[in-house]
């Protein structure tokens, strides 16, 4: 990994990374250059950096020297990022993109989200690694799913959580904490585009064996929940049809940054 640091003055990155408590983050896949949606995750970034009051992060000439340090060939999983308090500092990670995966199990947790910003990303992603961790070494499961205080499933610790009932695309309604997941919003574009309906709604994991469930992301694009385990121990039926299909489409909306 090789990470930078922005520099304000000089309007350019320099090498080392920052140091300081990660207040705002975002990521990609870049695939031999290409990477889905870029546009959505430099404004959901720079939407997040305003707040904190870091106005660089929106500045076309910080994204430009970003994306010439991005290399045109291999798989990639870079990371820009806000750290510090007092003065926070524009980061840039390049990062070996991890082992994609179609067919992941979650566990459930017998407690509820533990994130302190569950709309922003970035402030819980060690909290959020340490639970993952626990997940694969106590239950040998890939991810786990967030349920809120009133039990209603929420997303995982790295996706937006989707899943069907019948032909209806179905998204955790808008009032719980969660975040704005970029690749969640291709998908919704994409099944407005082919007039598919989509309800917003509150479900709890009881609720959902015996559905497709999915979990997306800019890393892995569309996953199908293959199994629960925790709270719910169910193993899902063989991926349907419209799994794969919708999951090619979704690699060939990649383009070139």
């Amino acid at each position: 990994m090789r990470s930078w640091t922005w520099d304000p003055l000089r309007r350019e990155f320099v090498s080392g990374g920052a140091t300081g408590e990660l207040r705002v983050a975002d990521s990609w896949f870049v695939g031999d250059g290409k990477v889905r949606a870029f546009d959505r995750h430099r404004r959901r970034f720079s939407k997040a950096a305003l707040e904190v009051g870091c106005t660089d992060a929106d500045s076309t000439d910080f994204w430009s020297a970003l994306i010439d340090l991005i290399p045109r060939s291999g798989e990639w999983f870079p990371r820009v990022e806000i750290l510090g308090n007092d003065q926070p500092v524009l980061g840039f990670r390049l990062r070996l993109a991890p082992p994609r995966t179609d067919e992941p199990s979650a566990w459930i947790p017998p407690f509820s989200d533990p994130r302190r910003h569950p709309q922003t990303k970035g402030p819980d992603i060690a909290r959020l690694s340490d639970l993952r961790t626990q997940a694969y070494e106590e239950h040998r499961c890939d991810e786990l799913l967030l349920v809120d205080e009133r039990g209603f499933a929420v997303e995982s610790a790295t996706s937006s959580l989707l899943w069907w009932e019948g032909d209806t695309l179905c998204i955790p309604h808008p009032d719980l904490a969660q975040l704005p997941g970029v690749t969640r919003s291709v998908i919704q574009d994409e099944a407005r585009r082919r007039s598919i309906s989509i309800e917003y709604r509150r479900v709890q994991p009881d609720d959902l064996p015996g559905h497709e469930v999915w979990l997306v992301n800019a890393l892995h694009g569309i996953r199908r929940i293959r199994a629960f385990s925790g709270q719910l121990n169910y193993e899902c039926a063989r991926a349907p049809k419209r799994f794969w299909e919708w999951k090619v489409w979704l690699d060939a909306q990649m383009t070139l940054v």
